[in-house]
């Protein structure tokens, strides 16, 4: 059991909302540390469940101002001798306050300052900055339908599959594959969620002047990756990589042959050299720390050539 650095009282660590995935890690917690810990979790929803496993649990305000809630952060971080604090919601405006909790004695679990948090959330700001020796799919920014059509016309052309999504978001909102064969009929009778034909696209956004941005890009069907690091001052210190498992076939590069893949249905542990060299690279190059979470997928052919898709400044919301 790691040892408390305050031991003649439990290390009271509060996080805020955040995905229900936090009732894993709070759960871990409790098991590596025991009574060495005082959870605290807060929510806006009363009855949501991983609150059950905190030994303090609290409503956080809904509707609020930034600057209201950065406000009661503070109040609640001295009435509850907050000393570590996870923030998920409104993490970047929270750390653009960092000065004001460490005055509290409060160490924010961050993944960067403010602007580089926004940085992260802004997708293709973002994969415009990365660093040489970082791979990454291609894509192209756009907020028009001319923009949208001369996108398309410049993957098509080089023979890639076209997919889209906006350029903030979670979960894979908003990501569609283009698909000219998905008619609205189709869409709607069989549940697909995911695909679309360019000309039902077409009829909803040409008509407006301007939508906010998108990124069209190649549609990478191969491995998706899922390394989950902690670093601190843009050195890396731990990572694990998860590999989604492929069913189907994969090309092998320069031939005009296929392989049957066949992986299961559970996540995949394996080391991956040069998707971790990648990692080190974005860590010192946007000095990160905290906990935060990277995205790669491939292309389904063999051998692999895993291309970066974003950064969550977070950790994953999707752990297993």
């Amino acid at each position: 059991m790691p040892v408390s650095p305050f031991p003649h009282s439990p290390v009271r660590v509060w996080f805020n909302k955040s995905f229900s995935s936090i009732h894993g890690v709070l759960r871990q917690l409790r098991e590596d540390w025991g009574p060495g810990l005082h959870l605290i979790g807060s929510h806006t929803a009363r009855d949501f469940a991983p609150l059950a496993v905190c030994d303090t649990a609290a409503v956080e305000p809904a509707g609020v101002t930034a600057a209201a809630y950065v406000d009661w952060c503070l109040a609640f971080c001295r009435e509850h001798r907050v000393r570590v604090f996870v923030p998920g919601r409104m993490r970047d405006v929270i750390a653009d306050h960092r000065e004001s909790f460490e005055a509290l004695g409060v160490r924010l679990v961050l993944a960067g300052d403010g602007p580089t948090l926004r940085l992260l959330e802004d997708k293709g700001r973002f994969l415009a900055q990365v660093p040489e020796g970082v791979a990454v799919h291609h894509f192209h920014r756009v907020r028009t339908w001319e923009e949208f059509t001369a996108a398309c016309g410049q993957l098509e052309s080089q023979g890639l599959p076209v997919c889209f999504k906006p350029a903030t978001g979670t979960f894979g909102q908003g990501f569609y594959i283009l698909d000219d064969a998905m008619t609205p009929q189709k869409r709607l009778l069989r549940s697909e969620v995911h695909r679309v034909s360019k000309a039902e696209l077409q009829s909803i956004l040409q008509p407006a002047d301007s939508f906010p941005e998108l990124l069209v890009m190649e549609y990478l069907d191969g491995s998706e990756f899922s390394v989950d690091v902690l670093a601190h001052a843009g050195e890396v210190l731990a990572m694990v990589c998860r590999r989604k498992p492929i069913n189907g076939r994969v090309r092998l590069t320069g031939t005009s042959r296929t392989l049957l893949v066949e992986e299961g249905q559970s996540q995949l542990l394996a080391p991956e050299p040069g998707i971790e060299h990648m990692v080190r690279l974005l860590a010192r190059h946007f000095h990160l720390g905290g906990l935060f979470n990277v995205q790669f997928r491939t292309r389904a052919e063999l051998p692999e050539r895993p291309c970066l898709l974003e950064i969550n400044g977070r950790m994953s919301g999707g752990l297993p």
